[in-house]
């Protein structure tokens, strides 16, 4: 029966109508995967075994490995709640048949433990048993060491999965998260408990205590049974094909007497507001207003000012860069009866242009406060501002138009690739790393005060040309328009 479940959900996949025109997101995943692969046997081999010694010479580096090894595991436990994906097939075919719901659900949990992240941690941890915790303690104590990292390893997995159930169907979940790990980190950071110390004693005490592990392996148990329990509740057609629908419904009708502009404007805050993925992706630009406070802490010791170029950037055009790269995708679900309407489509897209533009400037305020700690952030924050809106955003409407794929509204915003298409890769490059480069030409051709002057005209001259660039817009827009219909409508 395992066999037959794997062979329908590889089925599933390569029958599927999107299967073969996502061949660029699928070589840039394989990329991203050897890159990782390889940055992971980097710090397995050299990075961490050459900083440990240099750091603490004559120790044991096994015991001040497991001292920062927490640190590690809470950022796998975010880095997976952002990309790891929950385990799923289409099942409904399966549950007419003689099949019993705890082995489709015993299946799909049991087929996750492949899940490139929980491979990934060994090209580090391999090499950093043999080259630390061996020559420290050789023989039974080595391998209680490696046994306690797996099973924290499947305890993040698990939880991971857990917790994805629980935040896909609260409005509240990613906030409890996030609130709960930041007052973690806290407490430690400010001393108020030593979460890394404990973690580091209780490995080192495992090594030589084995009967820990009994007390290291519940976790992973009781998260796999939770799972296992939650989608044999699940696994019903009614609860299946429900429908959550958000119980405060805001019409935002004051914006449609704002003219066909407010109309638009009102027709994409719905749209954010009353859906899932967009809104939590909106809640989470608000938090990269806080980025500020871990790249400008260390202001007086100086900064790269290529790092106060890409901080300026995430912080005053973070909503347009989330929200943006999937326009007009988010639409996507009634795109062909919106084509149907009466309007220019001019009127459309300028009307998201002047939503990201209110949304950008609003966030720009708040981050002059960062001007208190250096005057130099206001002048690139301001910069960066006049370059977004006048060069970025116009990148962001010339891409859409290339758009393919269309977007579940209702699924989980935290980074999943559904709806990622070549499109939303490739215009990452041009709206992170172009102001970048420009900043740098113009620094090698005067210095970083004309440079800075020059970034912030570019997006002024964006500005002056708008009316030229909408005519172009609006020409490509409809040209595509049958074609946007017709891809949306087969992904």
């Amino acid at each position: 029966m395992k066999q037959h479940l794997f062979s329908f959900s590889l089925k599933e996949i390569t029958r599927s109508p999107s299967f073969g025109r996502s061949i660029a997101t699928t070589v840039m995943l394989v990329f991203l995967a050897l890159y990782f692969t390889a940055v992971f046997l980097a710090f397995g081999l050299l990075i961490i075994p050459r900083a440990l010694t240099e750091k603490f010479p004559g120790q044991e580096l096994t015991s001040m490995l497991n001292s920062y090894l927490l640190i590690y595991f809470a950022i796998d436990l975010v880095m997976r709640q952002l990309l790891q994906s929950l385990p799923t097939i289409s099942f409904k075919p399966f549950i007419i048949l003689n099949i019993k719901r705890r082995r489709i659900a015993t299946y799909l949990l049991n087929r996750s433990v492949l899940h490139f992240f929980n491979l990934l941690p060994f090209f580090m941890i391999i090499p950093l048993f043999f080259r630390l915790v061996v020559p420290d303690h050789a023989g039974a104590g080595a391998v209680y060491w490696l046994i306690a990292i797996v099973l924290l390893i499947m305890t993040n997995h698990f939880l991971t999965t857990y917790l994805k159930w629980w935040i896909n169907e609260s409005s509240y979940g990613f906030y409890v998260f996030a609130a709960v790990f930041v007052a973690l980190y806290a407490a430690n950071y400010f001393g108020l408990v030593d979460l890394t110390g404990a973690f580091g004693r209780l490995l080192d005490t495992t090594i030589q205590q084995p009967l820990i592990l009994l007390g290291l392996a519940i976790p992973p148990v009781l998260f796999y049974w939770l799972n296992l329990r939650y989608l044999m509740s699940n696994l019903y057609l009614n609860l299946v094909e429900k429908k959550q629908k958000d119980s405060t419904v805001r019409d935002f009708s004051w914006m449609s007497e704002l003219g066909e502009y407010g109309k638009f404007i009102s027709l994409n805050v719905r749209m954010i507001w009353r859906n899932k993925r967009p809104r939590t992706q909106f809640v989470m630009t608000l938090l990269f207003l806080l980025y500020g406070f871990l790249i400008y802490k260390d202001v007086d010791k100086g900064i790269p000012e290529g790092i106060l170029i890409l901080g300026g950037l995430i912080m005053t055009g973070m909503f347009s860069i989330s929200i943006g790269q999937f326009f007009p995708a988010w639409h996507s679900r009634y795109y062909a009866m919106l084509m149907t309407q009466n309007f220019k489509m001019k009127q459309f897209l300028q009307a998201f242009y002047y939503m990201n533009l209110i949304v950008s400037f609003i966030y720009f305020l708040v981050t002059l406060l960062y001007g208190f700690m250096d005057i130099r952030i206001v002048y690139f924050n301001t910069a960066l501002f006049f370059y977004h809106i006048g060069v970025n955003l116009n990148l962001i409407l010339l891409f859409g138009s290339f758009s393919k794929k269309a977007v579940d509204l209702g699924g989980s915003a935290m980074f999943n690739y559904q709806g990622m298409g070549a499109t939303q890769w490739l215009i990452a490059f041009p709206l992170l790393i172009g102001p970048i480069l420009f900043f740098y030409l113009f620094k090698w051709a005067t210095n970083s005060n004309p440079a800075l002057i020059i970034l912030g005209l570019l997006g002024v001259v964006g500005i002056l040309l708008q009316p030229h660039l909408f005519n172009y817009f609006e020409k490509s827009y409809n040209k595509q328009k049958h074609r946007l219909i017709r891809d949306y409508k087969n992904s």
